[in-house]
């Protein structure tokens, strides 16, 4: 009896030390992930790349990327959305898809929602922001997953697990500026 006893408290105890580090692991991804698009923004491209998980760029004929240039990469999108009258005004962090265990590292996907000026108005978008934590869930590096669904994730980071949610692909919601009359 009193070993059963003894089963019941360790086994509750356990428990209440997972939930803690579920916790904690969410915490963390969630303002690891808003400093990465806060950076993202500002253009700190410092900061970006401290919280860019390099492996999640396409290769393409190159066997592994580097720093400098997934820097480059980012620094021309910047450069040809500015070009093309577009800014990113903000991006919030929506709801957790999902977060799973894979080996000794955690995968997680994120709603990420943008707000993109442009010309005449701005464009509301959904995506999914993917997160990969190698150290239990103490620091997160992300990749932007927008106009890609989890097969073309994969593609890129083949052990990816297959369970992973990715957001829905949806058109953009164009929000039109008002006209002001004279």
């Amino acid at each position: 009896m009193k070993k059963l006893l003894f089963l019941l408290i360790s086994l509750l105890f356990i428990s209440q030390i997972v939930k803690a580090q579920y916790t904690q692991q969410l915490t963390n991804v969630r303002e690891q992930a808003n400093n990465f698009i806060e950076a993202s923004i500002k253009k700190d491209y410092k900061t970006v790349m401290h919280y860019t998980n390099i492996d999640g760029f396409p290769k393409g004929k190159l066997i592994r990327m580097t720093e400098e240039r997934v820097l480059k990469i980012l620094q021309t999108a910047d450069d040809q959305m500015s070009q093309q009258g577009l800014e990113i005004k903000s991006i919030k962090i929506g709801a957790l898809l999902s977060i799973i265990k894979v080996g000794f590292e955690f995968q997680c996907t994120l709603e990420q929602i943008k707000n993109t000026k442009m010309q005449y108005g701005s464009i509301i978008s959904k995506s999914t922001l993917l997160a990969i934590s190698e150290d239990n869930g103490r620091n997160w590096k992300f990749n932007d997953a927008t106009g890609r669904d989890l097969n073309d994730m994969r593609k890129i980071i083949p052990h990816l697990s297959d369970k992973l949610i990715f957001e829905k692909v949806e058109s953009p919601k164009l929000i039109k500026d008002p006209i002001i009359k004279k």
